[in-house]
């Protein structure tokens, strides 16, 4: 495999078009065209996490925090340049998956609260996805081709479903023109034909697609279609939830000992029993309204400010300030994901990247 095909993995797992605009994500080091020898998986990509990859044989290293970000202007012995140029001498090439694994179900969120024995979990923060819906006129008799031919276009997608159709039969009627080349009926004469509603709904991105689809597939020279365009929840999105019972200083005890990480800081705005937890990775304290919005009782993000903490303590809000770092979890969580879909060696950084250990 080389690093191309490999992108391309990576891509269905956590697809490199949901990160966020201002993000670097995608091969920052190294060349398409290499063949992969090892991968290895890291929070952060270090001089240690590059020797580490060294030492081990691997010329990929997957990082969730992007190296080159914001923009290098310059490349020396120096700082970010400095592991650069080891990269590059030693033909090591560096992926960067950032906000685009944050928003996956399955994502740094996710592998936090896993890391903390809680699989069973829910998006906190579900995004908004935008479709369309495709109305179609065809006869009974094609009505099952052209459903086929849409589902390869990607239409019929609902979650975990695919071939999502609906269908009822109606009555059609149309007079063909002296240039039309009608397949049926007559030039002149009213037709009038059985014919069956097709509907299913289909990413906004893909209309292009689908359109080209609809139009080689049908039988009719002018086909009778609407396009109507629908918002929903989607099934990604930001940080994750999970039931627990206990206490906050239970809680407090549970991340530190099943981390192994200190927790920095906590806001104990209430004593009520902890029975939802939010979790949402990295510096989550923007999102602070939405979370509790969901029903939740403590948040566990990092990078908590002062005012930030003041103001949940006015609020009544439990703020658990786990630090950055915890995301390190997503080492592990990651490397499971893509050894799920390949056969070359994987494996989690074992080098602390903390800046304040």
């Amino acid at each position: 495999m080389d690093v191309k095909a490999l992108l391309g993995i990576l891509d269905k797992i956590a697809p490199f078009n949901d990160s966020e605009d201002w993000d670097n994500t995608g091969l920052l080091v190294g060349d398409m065209n290499a063949e992969v020898t090892g991968i290895l998986t890291t929070l952060d990509c270090g001089p240690g996490t590059v020797d580490e990859a060294i030492e081990k044989g691997m010329n990929v290293i997957v990082a969730h925090h992007p190296l080159i970000f914001p923009e290098v202007s310059s490349v020396t012995e120096e700082g970010v340049g400095a592991i650069i140029r080891k990269l590059i001498k030693n033909d090591i090439s560096l992926i960067a998956m950032h906000t685009n694994l944050d928003h996956q179900p399955k994502g740094v969120s996710y592998m936090i609260a896993e890391q903390l024995g809680f699989e069973n979990t829910e998006i906190l923060i579900r995004h908004q996805e935008y479709y369309k819906k495709l109305r179609i006129n065809i006869p009974a008799e094609n009505r099952e081709q052209l459903k086929r031919d849409l589902s390869e276009a990607g239409v019929g997608e609902q979650g975990d479903y695919t071939e999502c159709f609906f269908e009822y039969p109606v009555s059609g009627q149309f007079r063909p023109g002296d240039g039309a080349n009608p397949h049926i009926g007559a030039r002149g004469e009213l037709e009038k034909v059985e014919e069956y509603i097709v509907e299913a709904i289909y990413e906004a991105a893909r209309e292009t697609q689908v359109i080209e689809a609809l139009i080689a597939s049908h039988p009719y020279e002018e086909p009778a279609y609407d396009i109507l365009s629908i918002n929903k929840p989607g099934d990604k999105g930001l940080g994750v939830s999970f039931e627990y019972q206990g206490t906050l200083d239970d809680l407090v005890s549970l991340v530190e000992e099943k981390s192994g990480l200190s927790v920095v800081n906590v806001v104990k705005g209430s004593d009520e029993t902890i029975n939802k937890v939010a979790v949402i990775g990295g510096s989550g304290m923007s999102y602070i309204d939405g979370a509790f919005a969901s029903g939740a009782d403590v948040l566990l993000t990092g990078d908590v400010k002062y005012h930030e903490a003041y103001d949940a303590k006015l609020a009544d809000r439990n703020i658990i300030d786990t630090g950055h770092y915890m995301e390190v979890a997503m080492a592990e969580g990651l490397k499971k994901l893509i050894a799920e879909e390949i056969d070359i060696n994987v494996e989690a950084a074992k080098i602390s990247t903390n800046p304040f250990s």
